[in-house]
C-alpha cells in the first residue's frame, strides 16, 4: 500500500503505540471498536476476515481469539516482523493493499482501521476490497475524517503528516458506491479520538509526535489544520453487493 507518508520515523498514530516499548494500544476506540465493527458486520466464528494495514497484529489476534480466520497484511516490514511473532506465516503477510494476494470472492470481511487514510490510491484499494469480498461480505473502516470539509485544504497541504489523507465522508461514500458497495452503518466516534490524544498528552506532556512523522510539519501547524477541519473519527460498515455495477475510471 503506497503510503502518503514515507518518513522513516513513524508517528505514534501510525504505530498505534504510546511509545516504542509500550504494548498498550493507542488506536482510537482500541479493540472495543474492532469488536463493535465485527459485530455490526455479522462476522463470527469461521468467517474469513482480512485486516488491511495490520501493524503489530492486535486486531488479528483479537479476531482469531473469537475463532475468526483473520489474516493481516502490511507493507511495512518492520511492523510486520512484530506482527508475525506467534502467527503462522499465512496469517500475517507482507503485501500491498492495491494488489491483494487473494482470489476473487475469498473474504467474508475486510477491516481497515486507521489505514485507508494513509494509502495513496483509495479507488484502487477499494476495488481490490470489492474483488476479494464475497457477495454479501462487509467492508469495515474506522479512520480520521473532516467534520468541516471546507477546511480540508490545510490538511491536504501538510507534507509529512499521517493526517494529510484525512477522509471526507461524501467523497468516501461516492467512491464506495462506484466500487459496488452500499453503506449500511456510519457512526461518529470522535470522542475516542479525543481520548487517544489525551492519553498521549499524559504520557508525553504534549501532542508532539502523535501526528508528526518528521520536522517538515510542525506540531502546531498540524493541530491548527485539525482544528479547522474539526477532525473526527468514524466507523463505517459497507455491504458488497455483486449485483451493483463497478464503475471503472
Amino acid at each position: 500500500m503506497t503510503s502518503l507518508c514515507e518518513a522513516q520515523q513513524q508517528s505514534a498514530y501510525v504505530t498505534g503505540r504510546l511509545a516504542r516499548e509500550d504494548n498498550h494500544l493507542l488506536r482510537p476506540g482500541g479493540l472495543e471498536l474492532t469488536a463493535r465493527a465485527v459485530t455490526l458486520a455479522n462476522l463470527g466464528a469461521g468467517a474469513t476476515v482480512l485486516d488491511l494495514g495490520c501493524g503489530a497484529g492486535d486486531s488479528v489476534r483479537a479476531m482469531r481469539a473469537l475463532a475468526i480466520n483473520a489474516i493481516g497484511i502490511d507493507c511495512n516490514d518492520r511492523t510486520s516482523k512484530e506482527a508475525r511473532q506467534g502467527f503462522a506465516p499465512a496469517h500475517c503477510i507482507i503485501a500491498q493493499a492495491e494488489d491483494l494476494p487473494f482470489p476473487e470472492s475469498f473474504m467474508d470481511g475486510v477491516l481497515a482501521e486507521c489505514s485507508l487514510s494513509l494509502m495513496e490510491d483509495h479507488d484502487r484499494v477499494l476495488l481490490e476490497c470489492a474483488r476479494v469480498l464475497k457477495d454479501g461480505g462487509r467492508l469495515m473502516i474506522s479512520d480520521l475524517y473532516a467534520r468541516q470539509p471546507e477546511a480540508i485544504h490545510a490538511v491536504r497541504a501538510l507534507k509529512n503528516s499521517c493526517i494529510s489523507g484525512m477522509i471526507l465522508r461524501d467523497e468516501l461514500e461516492t467512491r464506495l458506491a462506484r466500487c459496488g458497495f452500499h453503506v449500511e452503518v456510519w457512526e461518529d466516534h470522535s470522542r475516542a479520538l479525543r481520548e487517544s490524544a489525551a492519553r498521549f498528552i499524559l504520557e508525553n506532556g504534549s501532542l508532539e509526535g502523535l501526528w508528526t512523522c518528521e520536522a517538515e510539519d510542525a506540531a502546531d501547524a498540524i493541530q491548527a489544520a485539525m482544528h479547522d477541519a474539526r477532525a473526527g473519527y468514524f466507523l463505517l460498515i459497507a455491504l458488497r453487493n455483486r449485483r451493483n455495477p463497478i464503475e471503472r475510471g
